[in-house]
């Protein structure tokens, strides 16, 4: 695994995995956006063209985060006759841009995976080849959330990514502490901002989704008159961090994290009675026995996806038929199974986990944790709150907006 300064190149498939850090995805990655997004010198246009070197073999190799494979290769091995390469790369928007735009990573990958924005600067750049949906077998079953997370390609002949990890984050709470109901009623953002029973006892993203969840409850109360929340003005982020330093200088915030673990801790040690989570997170405290529910809101979500692309070098190079196999596995059964029961993320084709497991014997547990995250899912894409665009070309103003409540 390399330490994200260096290119990446195809290092074999066995990995140690660790929760996708979609917050440090972005962090430090302003400048990198906004110049490509303005089409500066940073990342130029040029020809591209398929390296000899890249074997046309039964080999995928993929450049992703690593919490995007399954907990092994066997299944998609024998369903599919093809094996993986799985190679990490940093959970850096700007780190991912630089590999696809200056080191030509399309030359070497069959496969790449990001946040569902970031195709856009890849495709204007004409890096990524337009997926034939038409050529997925399991395409057609999708559910309309799959399809509002999917960017349709020009004319729409075919997509430019497919979503494979759906989620809606918000935060956690003990219900029981606090007196709140346990999820699936729903309950505000106000508990992590602005409320005396959680005062001196909130745990906070310490990077820049601390501005876009505070939006979220300041928006729907009309507390704060913002337009987009994922294109907020420098104007409207720092609004937000106003209200969040004075909730500070209040006391509210018991901790900033910065990392998985952290969260887990503070959880474990109940420092917290609410805290802006990650799912698996929560999930972790409620197999430990702890009274933590996951909150289904009043407000809305930061609704996110991790999608999947073809570079345009594939077809030069005639990996395109594997390169969809993958992309169709993906869209199965076996995988959707998996990701919903254990980390609670949709796929494409949720309802497929469901019959896999069914078929397969699986214990009743998990048949009915993939019923929930369907049913879960379902729910909290009805919010109008909001869709996570991945990056944004005022992210600038984010990371300032969080730079100045933190200190």
């Amino acid at each position: 695994m390399t330490d994200g300064r260096s290119g990446f190149r195809p290092n074999g498939n066995i990995l140690t995995r660790r929760p996708f850090d979609r917050r440090h995805f972005l962090h430090g990655a302003g400048t990198a956006i906004a110049a490509a997004a303005a089409g500066e010198t940073l990342f130029l246009p040029r020809t591209r063209r398929a390296k000899a070197k890249t074997r046309n073999d039964n080999v995928v190799r993929v450049l992703g985060v690593s919490n995007g494979m399954p907990n092994d290769w066997g299944e998609f091995e024998k369903d599919t006759g093809l094996k993986v390469e799985w190679t990490p790369i940093g959970d850096d928007v700007g780190v991912f841009l630089h590999e696809m735009i200056a080191n030509d990573a399309g030359d070497d990958f069959d496969i790449v995976t990001s946040l569902s924005g970031t195709y856009e600067m890849l495709a204007d750049q004409d890096l990524l080849l337009p997926i034939d949906t038409a050529r997925l077998k399991h395409w057609a079953g999708t559910a309309e959330i799959v399809r509002n997370a999917t960017p349709v390609a020009p004319n729409g002949k075919g997509v430019w990514s497919i979503p494979f990890q759906i989620n809606a984050d918000a935060f956690c709470y003990f219900w029981k502490d606090l007196g709140e109901p346990d999820a699936p009623a729903e309950v505000s953002w106000k508990l992590l901002f602005d409320d005396q029973r959680t005062l001196g006892k909130v745990g906070l993203d310490i990077g820049l989704y601390s501005i876009p969840y505070c939006a979220i409850y300041l928006k729907y109360n009309k507390l704060l008159d913002i337009k987009d929340i994922a294109l907020m003005t420098r104007s409207e982020c720092d609004s937000v961090a106003d209200f969040l330093i004075e909730r500070k200088k209040a006391g509210q915030f018991r901790s900033l994290y910065k990392s998985y673990d952290e969260q887990v801790q503070l959880l474990e040690n109940r420092e917290v009675l609410a805290m802006s989570c990650w799912e698996p997170a929560a999930r972790d405290a409620q197999a430990k026995g702890l009274d933590v529910a996951l909150a289904y809101t009043v407000e809305g979500y930061d609704k996110w996806s991790q999608n999947l692309m073809i570079p345009a070098q594939v077809k030069d190079r005639g990996t395109l038929d594997k390169s969809l196999a993958f992309i169709d596995w993906y869209m199965g059964g076996a995988y959707a199974a998996e990701k919903s029961a254990l980390e609670g993320y949709l796929t494409p084709r949720a309802d497929l986990g469901l019959v896999y497991a069914q078929e397969h014997g699986w214990p009743a547990e998990k048949i009915a944790a993939i019923q929930a995250t369907i049913d879960k899912m379902s729910k909290k894409f009805l919010k109008e709150l909001y869709w996570d665009p991945g990056y944004t070309t005022s992210l600038e103003f984010y990371e300032l907006a969080a730079a100045r409540f933190r200190n």
